[in-house]
C-alpha cells in the first residue's frame, strides 16, 4: 500500500504552500516540516515508493518537489529527479541535505542531478525561510520572466603552444596564481569565503599538466561544467572548482575528454563570473578547442620556443587560424627558453612571422623542475628569477582589478555562513 503523509506542524493548519518531500525516511520528513513550519506544509513520500502513475495524481498539487539528499540517500534522489526530469522538466527541484564536512557529499550530486536549489538544514530558520520563499518566487515567475543578456565582463586569454612541450603549461599555471591579489589565504578562512577574480581553463595536451603543477585535485571537472553551464555561480565556483593556496579556480579536462564540445554557453557563464579566465591550450591541435572558444577570446599568445620544429609547429598553427578567420590583431608572440646564442633570436622570428612579439622568456628549465618537485611555482621559491620577471609583460596584459562582485546567488548560503568548512572533495 503507498505510504503518503501530510505532516503538519501543530498550531498552523493553514499554511497555503505543500511541499511534496521524497524520502526514505519519515522522521527526516518530519524534521524538515518543523523547520518549515512557519513557511509551508510538508507532504512526504517513501521515494522507494515512487511509479509515473502515483506522480502523475501529485503533480497537479505541488509547485516544486523536494529531494532527500542525506548521505546515504544521494544516489537514489539523483536517480529519483532523474525519473521526474522526465515526466516533468519544469517542475522546480530542491535538495534536502547538509553541508557539513563530513555529510556534505550531496551537494554536489544534486547540482549534477539538476536541482535548483538546496536547503542546508545546518542553517537558520531565517535562512531556510528566505531560500525557501525565493525559489517558490521564482518557481511562479519563471515561465514569464525573460532571459537576461549575457554579459561579457571578464577577459579571456588562450595560451596557444604551438607544439606540446615549449613550456604552455608551466606559462600558464604561473600567469594564473599571480594574476591573483597578493595577499596570502593559505591556512585562511577568509581566503574559503572570497570568490576568486581568475580562473585558469586547463585544456592542454597532455590533459591535466596545468593541474598537476598547480597542486589542484578535485571532482569538478571540465566536462561537468558543460553539463550544468547555465547553473555556475559564485558559490559552485568556491566550493566544488579546485584552487590553488593563491585562490586561483582551476577547471581542468579528465583524461576521458573528447574535445571539441561546444562550450559558447560555458565560455559566457565563466567570464560573467570572473575577472580573468586564462585558457592553457598547450599542445592542444586547434581543431580540438572548444567551439567557440576562438571567438569569445580577446588574446591569443603563441608560445613558441626557438627550435626548427616549433617554427614549422607555428608557421602550420598560424595557417591553421587564417582558415578559422582567427589570425588577427589578437595574436602576439612568446618565445619561451629563449638562449642569444642560438643562431635566430626571438625579434628575428617575430619578423619572419609577422608577429608582435610579447615576451622573451628565459631558458629556466633547472629551476623550474627544481621547484615543481618542490610542490611549488617558481615564485613561491624565488620571486625575483629572471623567468618571473619576464612575465612582467604578460602580466601587465591581463585586466584584474579587486572589484565587490554582485553575488546574487541562492547557493552561496549554503557556505558563507561564519565558521563552517568549504566544502570539499576527498
Amino acid at each position: 500500500m503507498q505510504t503518503v503523509a501530510s505532516i503538519i506542524p501543530f498550531g498552523k493548519l493553514e499554511l497555503g504552500v505543500k511541499l511534496l518531500f521524497y524520502s526514505m525516511d519519515e522522521q527526516r520528513a518530519q524534521r524538515l516540516a518543523a523547520r518549515l513550519r512557519n513557511v509551508a506544509t510538508v507532504h512526504w513520500e517513501d521515494s522507494r515508493r515512487f511509479t509515473p502513475e502515483h506522480w502523475a495524481v501529485l503533480r497537479s498539487e505541488h509547485r516544486m518537489v523536494l529531494l532527500d539528499y542525506a548521505c546515504e540517500t544521494a544516489d537514489a534522489s539523483t536517480t529519483l529527479a532523474r525519473d521526474i526530469h522526465a515526466l516533468t522538466p519544469d517542475i522546480p527541484l530542491i535538495g534536502v541535505g547538509s553541508t557539513a564536512a563530513d555529510r556534505a557529499t550531496g551537494v554536489l550530486a544534486a547540482l549534477r542531478a539538476g536541482v535548483r536549489d538546496f536547503i542546508d538544514m545546518d542553517a537558520s530558520d531565517d535562512e531556510i525561510r528566505t531560500l525557501l520563499n525565493h525559489a517558490l518566487e521564482h518557481a511562479a515567475t519563471a515561465q514569464a520572466a525573460p532571459v537576461a543578456a549575457s554579459r561579457k565582463p571578464g577577459q579571456l586569454v588562450l595560451l596557444l603552444g604551438v607544439r606540446p612541450g615549449v613550456g604552455t603549461s608551466t606559462l600558464a599555471a604561473h600567469l594564473g596564481a599571480l594574476s591573483m591579489p597578493t595577499a596570502k589565504f593559505e591556512n585562511d578562512a577568509v581566503g574559503d569565503t572570497v570568490a576568486p577574480h581568475s580562473l585558469l581553463l586547463d585544456l592542454g595536451s597532455p590533459h591535466g599538466d596545468a593541474s598537476l603543477y598547480l597542486g589542484a585535485k578535485g571532482d569538478f571537472h571540465y566536462e561537468d561544467a558543460l553539463r550544468n553551464a547555465s547553473r555556475i555561480d559564485a558559490t559552485l565556483i568556491r566550493t566544488a572548482m579546485p584552487r590553488h593556496a593563491s585562490r586561483l579556480a582551476i577547471l581542468s579536462q579528465t583524461q576521458e575528454s573528447s574535445g571539441g564540445s561546444d562550450a559558447a554557453l560555458l565560455i559566457d557563464r565563466l567570464l560573467s563570473l570572473f575577472e580573468l579566465v586564462l585558457c592553457d591550450a598547450g599542445g592542444l591541435p586547434l581543431r580540438h578547442l572548444p567551439q567557440g572558444l576562438l571567438q569569445a577570446t580577446d588574446e591569443i599568445w603563441l608560445v613558441a620556443d626557438q627550435g626548427i620544429a616549433s617554427m614549422v609547429s607555428l608557421d602550420l598553427c598560424l595557417r591553421q587560424l587564417a582558415q578559422l578567420n582567427a589570425r588577427d590583431k589578437r595574436l602576439s608572440l612568446i618565445i619561451n627558453r629563449h638562449d642569444e646564442d642560438c643562431g635566430i633570436n626571438a625579434r628575428q622570428i617575430a619578423e619572419r612571422f609577422e608577429l608582435p612579439l610579447l615576451a622573451t622568456l628565459p631558458d629556466r628549465g633547472r629551476v623550474l623542475r627544481s621547484s615543481a618537485n618542490q610542490g611549488l611555482l617558481l615564485h613561491q621559491v624565488a620571486p625575483h628569477d629572471a623567468y618571473i620577471r619576464a612575465l612582467a609583460p604578460l602580466q601587465a596584459k591581463l585586466h584584474i582589478g579587486v572589484k565587490d562582485s554582485a553575488d546574487s546567488s541562492r547557493w552561496k548560503r549554503l557556505f558563507n555562513r561564519k565558521g563552517e568548512h568549504r566544502w570539499k572533495t576527498p
